[in-house]
């Protein structure tokens, strides 16, 4: 950490610039990039999906949000300022410094909004962000590419046919042509996946869809790419640079792009010869309404996922896992998985977490630094996978070998009794996404838990973990829609004693008595963990059809003592 940012502050001395602006970003804004596109971890070492390092000449200060603030306390020398943003804001940060100065930035890893909202901000107080042009420290701005990574889904796999979604987009195309930049709409669009980025199945590339009759251009130095039948016959592979020369060769006057999900420099470098405008054609919206293809394979990656989850649940229960850390249980998770049918990799990195770790939101152990068992009293597991089928992502909080205390299970059992109210509503059929949110907030603001990050996110398709739409959060006006897929994951978290959190996937169905949400996660939750005082006869009633409804689909699949366990402590308990 220290040589990186000495080279940084001796550089905006000479440079005579007051502040650098770190992001963790990579060329395609991905929320997780590989570790070695990520800035902020390759000058601190800290890693996290959301955060700024704002270097001074004498000073480091990081803002991030309340996922992460915790974990950057503990982990960052006392002399490095850290901020909640949502308190503290970066621009305000700077304001508060005075006035008429300069600041720089990497505009290939930073959105052209982002840009453009900080410099307008900043503007008050006659303080601009600029492109910073000159290598400080050797960088690397493109993940290592295999020829043997990119593939076309299988047709049974296939959502949409990739030429009907072009012509979709096409017929929204209000000017000469439209930039998708966020891979993740690539991967959709064209039914493509590729594996150079960690724990993702999205190709590292770009796609261009003129309105006139040419070829779409992917914009990727993948070489792998080509070797995609329909991509060699139907499209042109280009980098960068080639694509800028191909705008100008066939005089292209204006484009538009989403700026949320394209970096600075792309904007920086076309506007300079054509005009660029923002597009209002809705891809997260496209994407987010699930095609019956989809809910049937999702559904079914959901049966492999379920499975694997019970299994580890009755390992952990049973002692068979021969606990040693945190890391190890991650690793035994992954290794369970790993036997499952279409399995292709995790959707994220998993979030293994002993007691008071529970409390770090996206506490994240590693091999050389995860806590040892010491007769704690809880595991909060937090993982996923990709499956040809789908993606998943499950919480669950598993009781270990120690009693827990009293408020411990008051506490879970009031998020559990959240999810169940949840899953028994109607809701109104034109539901907002913050409506949800505050539905379960409500209720479990009654028994003082709260806690600091969204309710829940859009799931993709054997694609993003995480996508933009639906965002269940407090602010989010989306409406939920027939065939959305998204995650509920209320949690309760106390700093140095626990966490808790469950989480549960569903799909949103219109019905004539309004939107319901139904679950697709087959994973018990753990009895030992409930206060029966506060759960009612309803409830349970509800509890046990659930786990039953699981054991009817798993048990062909599960050994005479993994069927045992589950019918006689997850059944008959009930």
């Amino acid at each position: 950490m220290i040589n990186k940012v000495k080279l940084i502050q001796k550089f905006l001395i000479s440079s005579k610039n007051k502040f650098l602006i770190i992001t963790n970003n990579d060329l395609h804004l991905n929320e997780s990039p590989n570790l070695s596109q990520k800035d902020i971890y390759n000058i601190t070492g800290f890693d996290c999906s959301f955060g700024f390092l704002l270097i001074l000449p004498d000073q480091i200060i990081f803002f991030t949000d309340s996922r992460y603030t915790l974990a950057a306390n503990k982990f960052f020398p006392k002399k490095v300022e850290i901020y909640d943003i949502r308190k503290k804001s970066l621009c305000d940060y700077l304001i508060n410094l005075g006035s008429n100065f300069n600041g720089l930035v990497d505009t290939r890893l930073i959105s052209s909004q982002q840009f453009i909202d900080f410099n307008k901000i900043l503007s008050k107080g006659k303080i601009k962000i600029l492109p910073l042009k000159d290598i400080i420290y050797p960088k690397e701005y493109f993940p290592v590419f295999d020829s043997s990574y990119a593939f076309s889904l299988p047709k049974n796999y296939t959502p949409r046919n990739y030429e009907k979604n072009i012509q979709w987009v096409k017929k929204r195309i209000k000017y000469d042509g439209l930039l998708i930049w966020n891979n993740s709409h690539v991967a959709y669009i064209l039914n493509i996946r590729s594996f150079e980025l960690d724990n993702s199945t999205k190709p590292f590339a770009g796609l261009f869809i003129p309105k006139k009759n040419l070829k779409p251009i992917i914009i990727s130095n993948n070489p792998g790419l080509r070797n995609i039948k329909k991509i060699k016959n139907n499209f042109q592979l280009q980098s960068f640079k080639t694509f800028e020369s191909y705008l100008k060769k066939n005089n292209f006057k204006k484009i538009e792009f989403d700026f949320r999900y394209t970096n600075f420099h792309v904007y920086h470098s076309l506007n300079k010869f054509l005009k660029i405008d923002k597009t209002l054609i809705p891809i997260d919206k496209f994407m987010s309404k699930k095609t019956k293809i989809e809910q049937n394979n999702i559904i079914n990656c959901h049966y492999e996922d379920g499975l694997t989850m019970t299994k580890f649940l009755i390992q952990l229960k049973t002692k068979k896992l021969n606990i040693k850390n945190e890391y190890q249980l991650s690793n035994s998770l992954y290794e369970l998985r790993k036997e499952g049918v279409n399995f292709f990799r995790n959707s994220f990195e998993y979030i293994s977490a002993f007691d008071s770790n529970g409390a770090i939101v996206h506490y994240r152990p590693l091999p050389n630094n995860s806590s040892k068992f010491k007769n704690q009293s809880l595991l909060l597991m937090d993982s996923g996978a990709h499956y040809l089928e789908g993606t998943t992502d499950i919480t669950r909080v598993f009781k270990l070998y120690t009693p827990v205390k009293n408020k411990v299970k008051n506490a879970y059992t009031y998020l559990l009794k959240s999810l169940l109210k949840l899953e028994k509503k109607y809701f109104s059929k034109n539901l907002l996404a913050s409506e949800l949110d505050s539905f379960i907030r409500s209720y479990l603001h009654k028994f003082n838990i709260t806690y600091g990050h969204g309710t829940g996110h859009g799931v993709g398709y054997f694609n993003d973990v995480h996508e933009k739409y639906p965002i269940i959060s407090p602010l989010s006006n989306q409406k939920i829609l027939d065939g959305n897929f998204f995650s509920i994951e209320p949690g309760f978290y106390v700093s140095n004693e626990f966490g808790l959190r469950i989480e549960n996937l569903y799909f949103a169905k219109k019905y004539t008595n309004g939107i319901k949400l139904e679950g697709v996660t087959l994973v018990p939750y753990d009895l030992e963990l409930i206060n029966w005082k506060l759960i009612n006869n309803q409830e349970k009633l509800a509890i046990k059809q659930y786990h039953q409804k699981i054991y009817e689909k798993l048990k062909g699949q599960l050994g005479s003592e993994y069927r045992d366990y589950f019918k006689k402590y997850l059944i008959d308990k009930l």
